[in-house]
């Protein structure tokens, strides 16, 4: 409360100006600053809107120091007030010392806020807070916190510390370990710069971590690196990554590398025991366009992980009808869409009578989605059809299939359906009309369909 008695007296005994919004500006300022009663109050008026008000409140912080009060002040380096940015500054100055280096840390956010502005006018307190945050004496604290941060914290503290390390080796190590992704990506970059000898052992460390475009990057490394890297090409052809399979097929070819026969290796040898094995195996057979035999195909499409099946299913080619079909069964939302997809590219004669039973089966039991999604792979007329013939041989339900039909030809708007023939069409379109002439269906049915 050091200016506060001084800034309030200041406000009263100021004569009136005459200038309407100069006097409410400082009655407004009167008001905000009559009821602050400590730290917390001043953090808060540090960002309100009156500059008078945001003036004693920055003093008062300045006076105050400790972790908040950084932070506060740190925001107001930005200020478009230049009084207070000025004060700011001369605020700041007590936290450049490697004592207050909790308080710089703390205060990671908006020092990196104001980075990011690019202003030149900040330039020295980049330079001052870097300069601590770099200092031999913190640098286990500062390492500390790296490990503990996420995001734009943790990428802003492994460059400080990139930049201030002679030998970044162990430094490298612990960030390719990082759960920041994009951390182990700046790690993997900082490795090429590194002797062939040092990067070698951090690059192979970094193709075994999660996360594929980490591994991409360190392959591409590795590739020029390395006097022979086919043992690495031959796992990395196998990789559950898409993204890393490419790289490898395409740098197979300059090493004399047959992609098939690493392939035609590994389903020669006993069945995955985890999901990257599995993906790896399956991607490669699908982008290879290679079959796989009866006890693969089996256990793949039997797995209990959902992605699995989804990759086994991806890859089966469409002469294994039944196969595809049966995937309709499957708990798993995607593993179902993609069966659908499939099965859509299959001719309507050979699904017909499969999925008359399982819609006549399963029609009460299935979710709205599926079920929608199953008479989508009938042709429209077809659909239309289908719904008739439950009307027909349902009879305790009539009013259930009345009303599906009706929702059933309002939805419908140019009916493509290369399938069915014009004379069955007629057919379908006159039982329709039958029934709306009848009142059973709403008006504008049959128009819908011609």
């Amino acid at each position: 409360m050091k200016y506060l008695k001084e800034w309030l007296q200041r406000l009263r005994s100021r004569p009136v100006s005459g200038d309407y919004w100069e006097d409410r500006r400082h009655h407004e300022a009167l008001e905000a600053l009559a009821g602050c009663k400590g730290e917390g109050d001043w953090l808060t008026l540090s960002c309100h809107g009156n500059g008078f008000v945001r003036e004693v409140a920055v003093r008062e912080l300045s006076e105050l120091p400790s972790p908040e009060a950084l932070a506060a002040l740190l925001e107001r380096v930005n200020d478009w007030v230049p009084q207070v940015r000025q004060l700011a500054n001369a605020g700041l100055q007590r936290y450049f010392t490697p004592e207050q280096a909790p308080a710089l840390l703390h205060a990671l956010q908006p020092l990196i806020a104001l980075a990011e502005r690019q202003r030149a006018d900040h330039g020295q307190v980049l330079v001052a807070a870097r300069t601590v945050l770099q200092g031999a004496e913190i640098r286990d604290a500062v390492l500390t916190a790296f490990l503990a941060q996420q995001g734009k914290s943790a990428r802003f503290l492994f460059d400080l510390l990139l930049e201030a390390s002679d030998e970044p080796t162990e430094l490298l190590g612990k960030a390719l370990a990082h759960r920041e992704m994009t951390v182990r990506q700046m790690a993997v970059s900082a490795c090429q710069k590194l002797p062939v000898e040092q990067a070698v052992p951090l690059l192979q460390h970094a193709l075994a971590t999660p996360g594929a475009s980490v591994r991409v990057k360190a392959l591409h490394a590795l590739l020029s690196k390395l006097d022979d890297p086919r043992e690495m090409l031959r796992g990395a052809l196998l990789d559950a990554s898409p993204a890393v399979r490419s790289l490898a097929r395409w740098a197979a070819p300059r090493w004399q590398l047959d992609a098939r026969e690493v392939l035609a290796k590994r389903l020669d040898a006993a069945l995955p025991t985890s999901k990257r094995e599995w993906l790896g195996v399956l991607g490669l057979t699908s982008e290879l366009e290679v079959s796989l035999d009866e006890r693969w195909r089996a256990a793949a499409l039997r797995s209990p992980m959902a992605s699995v099946r989804l990759a086994a299913l991806t890859s089966l080619g469409d002469g294994h009808l039944g196969e595809q079909l049966a995937m309709l069964d499957d708990p798993a939302d995607k593993v179902f869409a993609k069966a659908c997809e499939r099965l859509s590219c299959q001719p309507w004669d050979a699904l017909q009578a499969e999925l008359d039973g399982r819609l006549d089966r399963d029609w009460q039991s299935l979710s709205d989605h599926r079920r929608a999604a199953l008479m989508a792979l009938r042709p429209r007329w077809q659909q239309l059809a289908y719904l008739l013939r439950r009307l027909d041989n349902d009879v305790q339900q009539r009013n259930y299939w009345l009303t599906s039909i009706g929702n059933w030809c309002q939805q419908q708007y140019l009916m493509v359906d290369p399938s069915t023939a014009p004379a069955e069409r007629r057919q379908l379109l006159a039982r329709v009309a039958e029934l709306q002439d009848s009142g059973a269906l709403p008006p504008g049915c049959v128009t819908r369909l011609t």
